[in-house]
């Protein structure tokens, strides 16, 4: 009697490993609450393994998503995945791909090593409230050595760039090269932290709140005489130039 009883709990034992081994993606993502500026279509495969079409972000498409979540991570408390999305050779779409954890114990909090992100310019600019009217063009790049956000910045260390930089002009996109940044935290918020040399002559330091939703900029810029004479005109609108022919910057 022991025995049967010993195979009928392997048997369920198997059963259940089974079963949630090979849990559709589609039955648990459809049961899922998502926020209401995201959704997802397309997907397919198993929550441990699996992909997605299309995930919309405030509007913004990423297509083709993957995943591959170590099941190995939820025993010390983590759920780590490797994920993957767009096409890093598309200047037009948005792309990544990384490692992802959130700890079990404080799921608001996103932890990556490592991790890539690609941003088209001009949908970025999109959705962020300037000054200024800005078109341009050009595409972001992140690579985050480390991370650990939510809700506010705890640890970042990384850059970014600004590749092929465009403007419009009144006679057509202005070319204003690239442009690397810094990552860092500054308190609770995220730090960035721009250089020269670039056409720009750009050195600033800008601090983003933790909501993303304000950003205090200071810094310099002082135009390459090589750029379109509307850019010198334009700086104009940031004041008088300082005794090296910097202009000043405070947002």
């Amino acid at each position: 009697m022991k025995v049967n009883i010993r195979w009928i709990l392997g048997g369920l034992f198997a059963f259940i490993v089974f079963a949630v081994a090979t849990l559709p993606a589609i039955q648990v993502i459809g049961r899922v609450a998502l926020p209401k500026n995201v959704s997802v279509s397309g997907v397919s495969g198993t929550i441990w393994q699996g992909s997605a079409q299309t995930l919309m972000v405030d509007g913004l498409p990423i297509n083709n998503i993957t995943w591959d979540i170590s099941a190995l991570s939820l025993l010390i408390g983590n759920l780590s995945a490797e994920v993957k999305g767009g096409n890093l050779r598309d200047a037009g779409a948005i792309a990544f791909t990384g490692p992802v954890s959130l700890s079990l114990f404080n799921p608001e909090q996103i932890n990556t090593e490592d991790f890539v992100l690609y941003l088209p310019v001009d949908r970025v600019l999109a959705k962020v409230q300037l000054p200024l009217p800005v078109y341009a063009g050009g595409r972001f790049k992140v690579e985050l050595d480390t991370l650990s956000y939510g809700p506010t910045c705890v640890a970042l260390q990384g850059k970014g760039d600004w590749l092929n930089a465009t403007v419009a002009g009144t006679q057509g996109p202005i070319d204003f090269g690239t442009y690397s940044a810094t990552l860092r935290c500054q308190g609770d918020s995220i730090g960035v932290t721009v250089s020269e040399p670039n056409l720009l002559g750009l050195s600033m330091d800008a601090v983003v709140r933790p909501d993303f939703k304000g950003v205090q900029v200071s810094g310099k810029f002082k135009p390459d005489e090589s750029l379109p004479a509307e850019v010198h005109q334009a700086a104009g609108f940031f004041g008088q130039p300082d005794n090296s022919g910097y202009y000043p910057i405070q947002l």
